[in-house]
């Protein structure tokens, strides 16, 4: 039934025709702004050149704010991402672009790198976006602006601009299994800029029910029960001025949260079994000056990051499974980062707009507990890298409608050096067809964790080779009215081959370590588009993609692990619903589809495929109330692992948070 549902969902999306961020409810649309350098061409071709000649998504969290959409939620509407929840909302949560590994995907927050060497990917729960403007997601070919060669993408997360008109908003709400969310922001005028402070608090319990199968045949015995150890505090602060030259910024995080435990059948037996602790602060600061020196954009920008992780586990020895983890009970990693970037851009005559960037990373980790005393480890590791890169924007042509975009990239880690580079080619055929082709070659150094373990469980490998491979696509969009309603929709076809793949293997059951695999084959199909009339709005995406294991042995040929061959978003809003037009309404539908878990394809996670709606309300022009509900006909805590050629279906082992209410009240003022 679900995949007849699926494919209605499909069939949707063919008549819902880009690049436009969802349809927004009760949330005036904020412009997107672009560098003000130019290639000879007209706006709306130059502005998409200037975010990016590849593969570009667009999602304005503002226009969704109420919603109490975290940053997992809101990137699993981009066609080609993959978010994946190991263990449920507000846990430990990564990304794939186009069939990556998590570490092969770059996150930026207002040109900070995310991404630390002392951790194997960034973990998306803990970046708060109550107080970001706007998220870029970039697929395939990745701009100079961004420094390292990404294989996977990059994820650009952009904050609030100071206003220098003053004025705020406050935000509170709650919602099912004890949510709680506040966010504060507010600009003033200080000084020849204007400053921005926003702040925000969100927690949950997450004690929702779930069907309990106890892992057996006899569909009998299975019961209900409450999720239990499966709470987070997220919160955080941010600090911005800017004026014409400068911005300075300054943000702190923190993420508190218990480790649940996974579910082995016996969940309503252990109410009374502790579980481990996580806290995670992360300070950074920066300071960006730009100015123009004759036709030259000159940027400087120096950085700092510090994250402390701490762990306890009120456990002693090891637990009643026999898995290791609770003798170690009180561990501390602390890392520090450095870094400086000069980046510019200049014109050159009327065909050419050269943009280069380098940057210079110093990071330090240290890891201190019980981790180190027990195996005698190394309490600290150092990394020194940099990244440079040049590309050219060239229209070609009297007509402007082909433009050649190459680049060219050297990074440097641990004393070795490689070099990539890519191009981009477009052309416009008239005001409604636009296509693209992309190709590139794509290397990542292995970052610290992988190198040297954690000090316990994670065993050193530094004999890890950098991974590397090569991408393209090749994409068609058109523009133009459709049923009456303003349309773009975007094609493309994408694929990557990657050598060296570096990949997580358990070597016995008490230690692990990562090691070079060999070669992963990935292809696929991505549809995007929007369509606008005077109250209607409707945006959709869809996956479909096809990621396989290519080393030579047992799994040639398998699906990777979190790669789903099918997933797709659809949302519809209908603005002006009463005649004082205050009332609008939304409805989103989410599948995915053919999903393993494991190497071998016997662990398969039953397709999914959930609905929500929601209805915002202006009670005053500066008040506003929104109320919804996702997954409203409860399908998450029901999904089962397929044992696909042996034993029963069973309960996943970190069950899926189902029907959840909320509601929000916003006040700007």
């Amino acid at each position: 039934m679900q995949k007849k549902m699926y494919l209605v969902l499909l069939l949707l999306l063919s008549f819902a025709p880009l690049t436009a961020p969802p349809p927004r409810i009760c949330a005036a649309e904020e412009p997107v702004r672009l560098p003000e350098e130019r290639v000879t061409a007209d706006s709306e071709e130059e502005d998409k050149l200037l975010l990016s000649p590849g593969t570009v998504s667009v999602i304005k969290p503002q226009e969704m704010k109420g919603e109490q959409k975290n940053l997992p939620e809101l990137l699993k509407q981009v066609p080609g991402l993959h978010v994946i929840e190991l263990k449920g909302r507000g846990a430990y949560t990564t990304v794939s672009v186009r069939g990556s590994t998590p570490s092969q995907v770059a996150v930026y927050v207002d040109g900070v790198l995310m991404n630390l060497g002392s951790e194997a990917a960034v973990d998306l729960s803990t970046i708060p976006v109550e107080n970001v403007e706007r998220i870029e997601v970039y697929r395939g070919y990745i701009p100079a602006r961004f420094g390292g060669a990404s294989m996977g993408g990059v994820i650009n997360i952009i904050t609030k601009k100071p206003d220098d008109r003053g004025g705020g908003t406050l935000l509170a709400g709650g919602g099912s299994y004890g949510r709680f969310l506040a966010n504060a922001a507010y600009s003033t005028k200080l000084g020849d800029g204007a400053l921005f402070v926003g702040v925000t608090r969100d927690q949950a319990r997450g004690d929702f029910t779930y069907l309990n199968t106890r892992n057996e045949y006899d569909q009998n015995d299975d019961y209900e029960v409450k999720r239990k150890n499966n709470s987070y505090q997220n919160s955080d602060a941010l600090v911005k001025w800017q004026n014409e030259n400068w911005t300075i910024e300054g943000a702190w995080k923190r993420n508190d949260r218990d480790l649940p435990l996974p579910v082995m059948g016996i969940e309503s037996d252990r109410y009374w079994e502790p579980t481990a602790v996580q806290v995670t602060d992360q300070w950074n600061f920066a300071a960006t000056h730009r100015r123009k020196i004759g036709e030259l954009d000159l940027g400087v920008r120096l950085e700092y990051l510090r994250q402390e992780k701490k762990y306890d586990d009120p456990k002693d020895g090891d637990n009643q499974f026999g898995l290791p983890g609770s003798s170690y009970k009180h561990n501390r990693y602390e890392t520090d980062r450095y870094g400086v970037a000069i980046d510019g851009s200049l014109p050159a005559g009327d065909s050419h707009l050269l943009e280069f960037l380098w940057n210079w990373y110093d990071e330090t980790l240290r890891t201190k507990g019980d981790v180190i005393n027990y195996f005698a480890g190394i309490e600290k590791h150092t990394r020194y890298a940099w990244n440079g890169q040049v590309q050219d924007t060239i229209s070609i042509g009297a007509k402007d409608k082909f433009w050649l975009t190459p680049i060219i990239r050297w990074n440097h880690a641990d004393g070795r050096t490689e070099f990539s580079g890519g191009a981009a080619l477009n052309y416009k055929f008239d005001e409604h067809w636009s296509a693209k082709v992309t190709y590139g070659g794509y290397n990542r150094a292995p970052n610290m964790y992988e190198l040297y373990g954690d000090g316990a469980f994670v065993i050193p490998n530094p004999r890890l080779d950098w991974e590397e491979g090569t991408q393209w696509d090749a994409g068609v969009t058109w523009k133009g009215d459709l049923f009456k309603g303003r349309s773009e929709v975007t094609l493309t076809y994408f694929g990557s081959h990657v050598d060296n793949l570096i990949e997580y293997f358990v070597v016995n059951p008490r230690y692990a370590r990562y090691e070079n695999v060999g070669k992963a084959h990935i292809k696929g199909l991505e549809l995007e588009g929007s369509i606008k009339w005077d109250d209607w709005e409707v945006y959709g995406s869809a996956t479909w993609m096809d990621a396989v294991n290519k080393t030579p042995g047992a799994y040639d040929g398998m699906r990777i692990p979190n790669r789903p061959e099918y997933e797709g978003f659809l949302r519809v809003a209908r603005n002006n619903l009463l005649k004082n037009k205050r009332l609008s309404a939304f409805a989103e539908a989410r599948y995915i589809g053919n999903n393993f878990y494991d190497r071998n394809q016997e662990v398969k996670q039953d397709d999914l495929l959930t609905f929500g709606v929601g209805l915002c309300y202006s009670i005053k022009d500066d008040l506003k109330l929104v109320v919804g509900v996702d997954d409203i006909f409860d399908k998450g805590p029901d999904v089962l692992f397929l044992a696909e050629g042996y034993g029963p279906d069973r309960t996943m082992w970190y069950p899926l948070q189902g029907r959840t209410f909320y509601a929000s009240l916003i006040w700007t003022f």
